[in-house]
């Protein structure tokens, strides 16, 4: 935060008029969810994406909910009002007037996924937003960047916070196949379905292999071999495992409208897979969610786009500066909030109003990042 970002010190006369205007605009309901925004902004653990506008009358009620928590928590300090630095020039600015449009000569697909992680540290551990950032040339067999950070103000799960977060990762892969990652494309045995495909792993020669024929499709959400332990021998995959593979796929921002379309209408016609139409994201943008019945596990698709905009992930990812602690473990919080406790899945009402586990933006950029 630049010290040219503060814009004024708020008074006691100011502050009683802001205090007063909050009492009487505010009603019970919007009470609680006023109270929960003031908390996240007094964190600094809200960080809008770089599709999201903001508008001054949200930079307003920040400054106030600074105020009502430097008084109720005795900090004695003044409270200021806020306005955001700039976006970074290897970001997007702003929202993207058509995402799918052809790139021009350096710009680069941009997809960001936002959730909630577990950072264990020497001698404590968190919950931590996370930020999944992806860029990939006009040319998807050239090199891909993915950033991973950590963002905002983190929670703490056992107060303590004496170590500072980790840098942000950056990899890089020719074609989207990442250093480190198994590649096992290609390969067979005897008892799977089908040869070994990159549906959780998506690369270039993954994404150009989908073909905008719903049927084939859902052919292949069904029987592709996408685990090594695969049992295969005819068996398909749940509507959970099917819903993580079209999830996996969509996330890169690479597939193709025709491609998407197909995409969601096989998984409509997968069994026990319900369409809920005009639901809306945390963020009010208008989705459909597809609900595999025997989990819960949501999918939030943009109907007029068919792009992902949120999901339900399991099982969540933990990042760790301890080489004993294993690289994954439970199930994230189904919230945009991070609890400090590990959230049990079980089978609930499709049209349940817990937010999901992580969001999606597109755009393009003019750089790499």
């Amino acid at each position: 935060m630049r010290e040219d970002n503060v814009q004024k010190i708020w008074s006691e006369a100011e502050l009683d008029s802001a205090l007063e205007d909050l009492n009487t605009d505010v009603g019970d309901d919007d009470g609680l969810a006023f109270a929960r925004a003031s908390l996240l902004a007094a964190a600094g653990v809200e960080e809008a994406p770089p599709t999201r506008p903001r508008t001054s009358g949200a930079w307003r009620w920040l400054a106030v909910a600074a105020a009502v928590v430097a008084l109720v928590g005795g900090l004695g300090v003044a409270a200021a009002v806020w306005t955001p630095d700039p976006p970074e020039t290897s970001r997007p600015a702003g929202p993207a007037a058509d995402p799918d449009r052809p790139l021009a000569p350096g710009e680069f697909h941009y997809a960001e996924q936002r959730d909630w992680t577990t950072y264990f540290g020497k001698t404590f551990a968190i919950k931590a937003e996370r930020r999944v950032e992806l860029w990939i040339p006009a040319d998807p067999t050239g090199v891909w960047h993915r950033r991973t950070s950590l963002t905002a103000q983190p929670h703490w799960a056992d107060g303590r916070s004496a170590e500072p977060l980790p840098e942000p990762v950056d990899e890089y892969g020719p074609g989207g196949v990442f250093p480190g990652r198994p590649n096992f494309s290609g390969e067979t045995k005897p008892f799977w379905n089908t040869p070994f495909t990159n549906w959780l792993s998506p690369d270039a020669a993954f994404v150009a292999s989908l073909v905008p024929d719903t049927e084939k499709l859902l052919k292949r959400l069904r029987f592709d071999t996408v685990d090594v332990k695969d049992p295969g021998q005819g068996r398909a995959h749940s509507a959970t495992e099917s819903l993580g593979m079209a999830r996996s796929a969509l996330a890169t921002g690479l597939l193709r409208p025709d491609v998407r379309f197909a995409l969601i209408d096989a998984l409509a016609a997968i069994p026990n897979i319900l369409v809920v139409p005009q639901r809306t994201t945390p963020d009010n943008r208008p989705a459909t969610v597809y609900v595999a019945k025997e989990t819960g596990v949501r999918l939030f698709v943009d109907p007029a786009t068919a792009r992902l905009l949120a999901a339900d992930i399991s099982p969540a990812t933990v990042i760790t500066g301890r080489t004993e602690v294993p690289i994954s473990t439970g199930v994230p919080p189904p919230s945009s909030v991070a609890p400090t406790t590990t959230t049990t899945r079980f089978p609930v009402a499709p049209d349940r109003q817990d937010a999901p586990d992580a969001q999606y933006f597109y755009d393009i950029t003019r750089t790499s990042g």
